[in-house]
Parts: structure tokens; sequence; C-alpha cells
């Protein structure tokens, strides 16, 4: 039996980069913990098609390892074509689109999840300690988009979430909440 990952992508390409966390989970004392195994974060402008062949590569590799691997990727914005790409490809992600409110509604295939309860749902995991992180330089990158999340509210009090300070992304943030949106779908009983 191979191991549960959930991998989250943040599509990005000019202003932004695209981003991509695979968390594999661990079941500890009954409560999921997801262990970071990779984060990566592609160069400003790297092409759509360039993106599907590196998430390609991932796959490929998680499904050497025979991982069960379940997939969130951010269709909002410029993400549907990459979505179309990696269809095309053979790997069909859950594309998500983030939204200013406070629900998640699966339609179809697709997901359309507000910003604050992705949020929300990634400080409770980080606070119960339940997100692993390696010691690497992108672990760091990480991390300080994390301290440099913020939360505004607007005149007409709708919030919008992100890094705001000018040179600040939140591409790796977006990709870790995404990656660990859901509890896992299956921790398959072996039966003697």
């Amino acid at each position: 039996m191979g191991a549960v990952v959930h991998v989250g992508v943040d599509i990005g390409q000019k202003q932004d980069p695209t981003a991509v966390v695979v968390a594999e989970i661990e079941l500890r004392n009954g409560v999921s913990h997801y262990v970071i195994r990779h984060l990566e974060r592609f160069p400003l402008g790297t092409p759509y098609p360039a993106v599907v062949t590196r998430l390609m590569t991932i796959k490929n590799g998680l499904k050497e390892k025979q991982a069960n691997d379940y997939w969130w990727v951010d269709a909002t914005g410029v993400g549907q074509p990459v979505i179309d790409l990696l269809r095309q490809a053979g790997l069909y992600p859950t594309p998500v689109y983030l939204t200013g409110s406070d629900r998640a509604i699966q339609e179809g295939y697709d997901l359309r999840l507000g910003k604050s309860l992705l949020v929300s749902r990634l400080q409770v995991l980080l606070q119960s300690g339940r997100i692993h992180l390696p010691r690497t330089a992108e672990a760091s990158t990480l991390v300080d988009e994390l301290l440099n999340y913020e939360i505004k509210v607007g005149g007409d009090a709708n919030a919008q979430f992100g890094a705001f300070k000018t040179g600040t992304h939140d591409d790796l943030a977006t990709a870790l909440g995404l990656a660990c949106w859901q509890e896992p779908r299956q921790f398959r009983m072996e039966w003697v």
C-alpha cells in the first residue's frame, strides 16, 4: 500500500510564480499530519507547457513510489489553461476557484473555495502542529510568506487575503493551503 499524498499547485506566470507543495499524510494517534516532502517555486515567466512538464515529472515520481496522490490546482485567473493542458497530459486534478466567500462548494469536478476558509484551515493546522516542514531554503521562503500573509477588509466589508507588500508573494502559502485543504480521502485498512 502506497502513501497518501496531497499536492497543491498555485498557478502563476508574470507577476507571481507557480508553486507546488507535496504533502505526505501520516496518521498519528488517529489524527492526520501533513509532512511536506517537496516545495518548489518556478521561475517567473515559466511557460505553461514547461509547468505541465514539471508537474507530470512530479506525478510520475509519485506513481513510481506507488503513492495514492490527489491534486488541487488553483484554476482562478490563468489556471484554467493549465488545467486543460494537465488533462491532455493525463493528470486530472481538482480545479480550485478561489473566491471571496467563506464556503467550499463542489460543482462537478470543480471546487469553489473561499479563501478565508482555506486560510483558517491552514492556521488551525499550523497552530496545532499538524504541518511539518523540511529544513530547506524553499521552506524558509514559505515561512516568510506566511509571516507576510495579511487579511485586509475593504470599505465594502469584503476581505482580501494574501501578501500585499511590494515584492512579496503568497504562492507557496496558497499551494500549501491547497495541499492541506482536505482531510485524507482514504487510509486503507488491511484485513488479515
